[in-house]
């Protein structure tokens, strides 16, 4: 019976520890016990009266996921020297951390002093002043005091425990510090450079990318305990990596959305992206509500999902030709890999080091400087092309602008041609005409017939000039309307007796400008000229209709057909013809037409 009690005795009591000369620092690993509160209601009054409920722990630090209960944790310690020890708890981000100090200064009076902090109280009111969780002991020298620790946690349950002095914390903390003024001094550096370069030239992607490596930092820094005592001191119900992390991710969706493109090269795939702004608005929904425990399980759901949205993406950009894609890529495959590597390590399947504790701060200091990398090779690439785009227009423009000097001159030389063929000689006629008659005054018999001749001579020269006015310029499209122009147009082309023309032309006067009206008279009469010269057509049809909000012309031959270069190219008809749609903002598309032929299809916007 006396061993069975002394067995019972070892598994409700935790071994002492014992805090001897010349020691600083004391890792608590397996001396505690644990209690698990499944309902958040038990006190120290409860704990105390049930030592047999405590369990050993069967890993160096407690570890247990998240959980939505409350953890009782039991150690015993003696402190055989006079200097101040302290509990310090590196885990700053934990919700509630409530330390009971158990002594008896004599064997019938108990003393309880409690100390309470964490991460949903006030920064001001922790015992110490920091950004970890670190709470005195206030131990009596050679007396041993039971020590209990009520923790609660919003996200991870993992409670790291040493009992040092503060001396040995603050020399201890220089590296930690100084790693961490090296990555936020690395961020804000980024930030700035981007937030003016997006000042410089509006490139939304830049504005995306700072406010995303911005709460990166931010999510971080609630891990490191920076969060609450920087940020928010005073109001520690938002001081919470839901929030952060969520606004972290719409932004990263965006950034995606933006640097890749995603809506031009892959937008099936940008639908999906819609499931990450639902999972993050969800977050910060469940997160307001009270319910953060459930909203920090669904971060990591929306992890999963960037992760698959991410690398889709990027490979998919990758492969259509995007090179800086592959940059993205790396950038974000690091992060994620950090994040699991940090995500790991909290689940207690990675041991707890450097390198897993830093695995998300470095991960995100090496993605933020591939992105950012990743933006200036897309600055220099979108650079490069329109330095070619510039020097393509440069040279169309040349070759424009040589032919329509060639033009100008080619319809110079026409009318003058006219004017001295047709005009000037119908002036010597009529000049001949005035001579005979004022030669044969005295031959009435001649007088009537030469006065009409002359009146014959003198209409066909107003008809010969009202001819050449309006191949320059129609003037009865002022005057009649763009539809009676046009069917005056294509009865000169019929008269020709070259083509027949079936028409079948709504009527859409005033709907657009003067000088739009006269853009559309020029390009079906352009298209009307090309198949005279060059199609080799006996019939012809147009038709002209308005419909939702656009004028269709359609215009078919059974000519020769177009050649697939010319189609490209042109001629400068043809160049004439996509300038005057720009200026319309119209669009063209020329087919071959079935046996043979083509036809030409063109959609104005009203």
């Amino acid at each position: 019976m006396l061993s069975s009690l002394a067995v019972m005795g070892q598994a409700t009591e935790p071994p002492v520890i014992q805090l001897d000369y010349g020691h600083s620092n004391y890792i608590v690993g397996r001396n505690v016990l644990v209690l698990e509160d499944s309902a958040n209601a038990l006190r120290i009054d409860d704990v105390e009266n049930t030592p047999e409920a405590f369990r050993p722990i069967t890993q160096p630090t407690l570890n247990v996921g998240p959980r939505a209960s409350t953890f009782w944790l039991k150690l015993r310690i003696v402190s055989k020297t006079q200097q101040e020890w302290f509990l310090h708890v590196r885990a700053p981000f934990l919700k509630q951390v409530d330390l009971f100090t158990v002594t008896w200064p004599s064997y019938d009076r108990k003393e309880v002093g409690i100390a309470e902090v964490g991460s949903a109280l006030p920064y001001h009111d922790r015992p110490v002043l920091v950004n970890q969780t670190i709470l005195p002991l206030h131990l009596v020298t050679q007396d041993t005091a039971t020590i209990y620790l009520r923790v609660r946690s919003n996200s991870i349950i993992r409670i790291p425990l040493e009992i040092s002095t503060l001396q040995h914390i603050y020399e201890n903390s220089q590296e930690n510090d100084i790693a961490h003024g090296f990555y936020f001094g690395l961020i804000a550096a980024l930030i700035i450079y981007n937030l003016f370069v997006f000042i410089s030239i509006r490139e939304r992607t830049y504005l995306y990318y700072v406010f995303y490596i911005f709460f990166v930092a931010l999510n971080i820094s609630y891990i490191k305990g920076h969060f609450l005592q920087f940020i928010v001191p005073h109001f520690p119900q938002a001081n919470h990596s839901n929030y952060t992390g969520s606004l972290a991710f719409i932004f990263a969706l965006l950034f995606t959305n933006s640097f890749l493109n995603t809506g031009y090269y892959c937008p099936r795939l940008k639908k999906l992206g819609l499931l990450i702004i639902v999972s993050c608005v969800s977050i910060i929904v469940l997160s307001l509500s009270g319910h953060l425990l459930l909203g920090f399980k669904l971060n990591w759901v929306t992890v999963g999902l960037f992760l698959i949205y991410s690398n889709l993406t990027g490979y998919v950009v990758l492969r259509q030709g995007f090179k800086p894609a592959r940059y993205y890529l790396m950038g974000f495959t690091i992060l994620l890999v950090g994040i699991f590597i940090f995500m790991m390590k909290d689940m207690a399947m990675l041991p707890e080091n450097w390198f897993t504790e830093g695995a998300y701060q470095i991960g995100s200091a090496l993605e933020a400087i591939i992105l950012s990398f990743a933006l200036a090779n897309k600055l220099n690439t979108y650079k490069r092309e329109k330095e070619v785009t510039q020097a393509e227009a440069l040279a169309q423009a040349t070759l424009f602008s040589q032919q329509l000097i060639g033009s100008q001159e080619s319809e110079r030389k026409r009318v003058a041609a006219e004017l001295h063929d047709s005009l000037g000689q119908s002036l010597g006629m009529v000049k001949n005409k005035v001579l005979m008659i004022k030669r044969d005054t005295g031959k009435p018999e001649l007088h009537d017939k030469q006065l009409r001749d002359l009146e014959e001579m003198v209409t066909e020269a107003i008809q010969e000039v009202r001819n050449i006015s309006y191949n320059l310029r129609p003037l009865h499209l002022e005057l009649l309307g763009i539809t009676q122009s046009l069917h005056s147009l294509l009865e000169d082309v019929i008269e020709t007796g070259l083509i027949e023309v079936e028409t079948d032309i709504q009527n859409f006067d005033n709907l657009l400008s003067k000088s739009n009206e006269m853009n559309v008279f020029r390009i079906v009469q352009e298209c009307f000229n090309n198949i005279l010269k060059h199609a080799q057509a006996t019939a012809a049809q147009i038709r002209i209709s308005t419909e939702n909000a656009m004028i269709t012309i359609r215009i078919a031959d059974n000519g020769v057909g177009i050649a697939p270069a010319a189609m490209e190219k042109g001629g400068f008809g043809m160049i004439g013809i996509r300038e005057r749609l720009n200026i319309l903002n119209g669009r063209i598309e020329i087919l071959g037409n079935n046996p043979s032929g083509t036809i030409i299809t063109i959609q104005i916007p009203l």
